[in-house]
Parts: C-alpha cells; sequence; structure tokens
C-alpha cells in the first residue's frame, strides 16, 4: 500500500508529468484501469479503500466486470520509465512519479465524485420538483462525456458534465474530444465548473437559467 506523501516542488496532475503521462498513455483506461467505472460499482468512502479496489481488481475477477492493469505503484513505475523514452533521462524519482499517479487516479478520482454528488444536489435544490436531476447511464458517462442528466416531464432535457475549473487550461485536444463526444448526445451538454479548493460551483446559477428558460 501506498502512503500519501507530498514532495515539495512537485505540481501534480499538471506540469511536465501530466504532459509525459498523456504522450505514454499511461492512464488510459485500457492501459491502467477505468477508475471511474470501478467508483461507481463498488462507491469506495476513502482513498485507502480505493487504492486496494485497484489491486484487488488486477486480473478482473470480480463481477463487476473492471479489469486493472495494475496497481498505482504499477502506474508509477510506468511513468517512471517513460521518462527515459520520451525525454532520454529520468527527470523526476520513483517515488515522484508514483505520487502524481496516486494523485490522479486516488485523490482527483475521489474529489471529482465527491463533485458530481454536490453538483446533483445543488442543481436539484435549484430547480425544484419540477425537475430531476440523476446520474447518467454508463454508456452516456464513458461514451459521450456525460455525468448527470437533467430531466423534465421525466424526459432528459439536458446533460451536465462536471469539471473544476482548470479544465479551460487543458489541451485543446482534450476539449475537442469531450466536445466531439458530447455532440453524439441528444441534447445540450453544460459544463459545470467547480473552484477545485473551495469547492464552490462558480457557474450553476447560469446553467440553472439556461435550463429554465430554454
Amino acid at each position: 500500500m501506498f502512503f500519501h506523501k507530498i514532495y515539495k516542488g512537485i505540481q501534480y496532475t499538471g506540469g511536465p508529468l501530466n504532459k509525459l503521462n498523456g504522450m505514454a498513455g499511461i492512464s488510459a483506461p485500457n492501459r491502467s484501469v477505468p477508475v471511474i467505472r470501478l467508483v461507481k460499482a463498488h462507491n469506495p468512502r476513502s482513498a485507502g479503500e480505493l487504492e486496494q479496489l485497484i489491486a484487488d481488481h488486477v486480473g478482473g475477477n470480480c463481477a463487476c466486470g473492471v479489469v486493472s492493469q495494475g496497481t498505482v505503484q504499477d502506474f508509477g513505475r510506468n511513468l517512471y520509465d517513460a521518462q527515459k523514452k520520451y525525454w532520454g533521462y529520468h527527470r523526476f524519482t520513483l517515488g515522484e512519479c508514483v505520487q502524481w499517479e496516486y494523485d490522479l487516479f486516488i485523490l482527483q478520482t475521489l474529489k471529482g465524485r465527491t463533485m458530481e454528488d454536490k453538483c446533483a444536489d445543488e442543481l436539484q435544490k435549484l430547480l425544484g420538483n419540477e425537475y430531476a436531476v440523476k446520474f447518467a447511464n454508463r454508456y452516456a458517462d464513458e461514451e459521450l462525456r456525460v455525468d448527470l442528466e437533467v430531466c423534465k416531464n421525466n424526459n432528459v432535457i439536458a446533460g451536465i458534465q462536471v469539471k473544476p475549473t482548470s479544465y479551460n487550461k487543458v489541451r485543446a485536444g482534450i476539449r475537442a474530444f469531450n466536445e466531439s463526444a458530447n455532440a453524439k448526445y441528444a441534447h445540450t451538454v453544460f459544463y459545470a465548473l467547480y473552484d477545485y479548493d473551495s469547492g464552490d460551483f462558480t457557474n450553476i446559477e447560469a446553467i440553472v437559467f439556461r435550463l429554465q428558460n430554454g
């Protein structure tokens, strides 16, 4: 079990390791673990529980169908080894690489799930009983990049994708990929953005206004 440790001066879930992780495809679900599906299947309540779930699903012996290609430590080792292939030398230590993948797979995933729950609650309160906010099914979530669905009179009227405000700074290719997936959804997809530190949504009232006024 990897114990969370802060390495000073390392920018986790961003910076050069983020670029390297993307180039090497280390966190791609088919090369690591479809962690969102794992979370939705088992609903872990702590970082330690999620880390153990990832390890326990190596080999894919669970009825949930999720298969992990390794542990968080394995993913960190893959990131460490990728430095030599893509950069020609090791700029970051193995510990720093494991820490980066830990933050990505464990901390960021749990934060994202918490914020999806919070977004659903806040939207429901602001929209009122005339509307219903529910979690999207697996296909909409994984293929169309829709986290939540908003219904009125039992009909879906919009999709919601929950992201931190830092999403506005991600590579254009990532945004284009998500927009392409969203375009296949039958309804408008709104992006509910939240401040990572405070946990406050920055545009939820504007989304509610659009939903109520067409």
